[in-house]
Parts: structure tokens; sequence; C-alpha cells
């Protein structure tokens, strides 16, 4: 159970976790006689290799499909790492299999966040006509179709709300 929260919560860095989140982890942690951070730390790390996955798996791994403010269709794919140049050696691969499903599903924007579970950032991949959403919800130039967010670790409380108010 503390797993679960742990993994949930990004060891509690995640705007998602709650007080409660934290109470019960630490409570799991005492009758388990672990060290939450030096587990946690573990766990995290040990889920984060990709590299057995294709740039379609990827791509896939967690993700939305939305209509920002009703209008802008918007996939948002999210994966977690340790590691964020890891990822980014795949990146033109990457870029090819989101092109695909632009086009496969008509949509206006992709997000493609590779979030660095350690540091709490996200470098966001981003392709289609509108995504400028992206450099207005969040200061940032695209450059090469990439920009990194600062802080940026939940698609649901840091990135849709944010970009449906930017469009």
């Amino acid at each position: 159970m503390a797993s679960a929260i742990i993994s949930d919560t990004l060891l509690f860095k995640s705007p998602t976790c709650t007080n409660e989140d934290i109470e019960i982890a630490n409570k799991l942690a005492n009758i388990a006689k672990i060290d939450l951070e030096n587990y946690g730390l573990d766990l995290l790390k040990s889920g984060t290799d990709l590299s057995d996955f294709t740039s379609e798996e990827l791509i896939n791994l967690d993700a939305k499909e939305t209509k920002l403010a009703g209008v802008v269709n918007a996939k948002i794919a999210q994966v977690n790492t340790a590691d964020i140049s890891d990822v980014m050696k795949r990146k033109s691969e990457i870029e090819e299999a989101i092109e695909k499903d632009v086009k496969s599903l008509n949509l206006d924007i992709f997000v493609f966040l590779i979030t660095d579970i350690i540091n709490s950032n996200s470098q966001a991949i981003v392709l289609g006509k509108r995504s400028d959403i992206v450099e207005k919800s969040y200061s940032v130039k695209l450059e090469n179709n990439t920009a990194l967010l600062p802080g940026v670790v939940s698609r649901k409380k840091q990135v849709i709300p944010v970009m449906t108010e930017n469009v």
C-alpha cells in the first residue's frame, strides 16, 4: 500500500498529494520498518526504465485525449523517468510517432511530457498547429518542438487546466 501511495504522489512531490497520503504512508512505513525516502526513491527509479518501449508505446503509455476549452483537439501524454536525457535521445522517433497521431486523430496539439520524478520538472515535446498554447501557458519558447516546464509534474492539475485557460 505504501508503494501505491509513493507511486501515485511521486514521493509526495505531486500537487495531487494530500496530507492523508503522507500520514498513511508514514504509518505503513513504520509497520513495514522501511525508510520511506530511500524506499520511495528506489521504487520510483525502478519503474522508470522506458528502453523496452517503442515510440508508439511511449506516447500512449499514459495519454489523455481532450478538447481544450471545448474547441482544441488535444492529446496530452506523460512518462516518468529519473533521467530526461535518456528519453530525449529518442526525440526524432518520438516526434514521428506523435506526427502520425496528430494526423490520424485530427489533433490540434499533442503534448508529450517527460517528467523527471527526482527533480520535479517536465520536458515537453509539442507538435501540432496549436503548439502556441504551451508557449502562452508556461511563458516559454519552444525550441525544436521542446521546452522545459519547471515544477510541472501533474497533467491533471498543472497542464490541462492551464492550457485550457490559454486557448
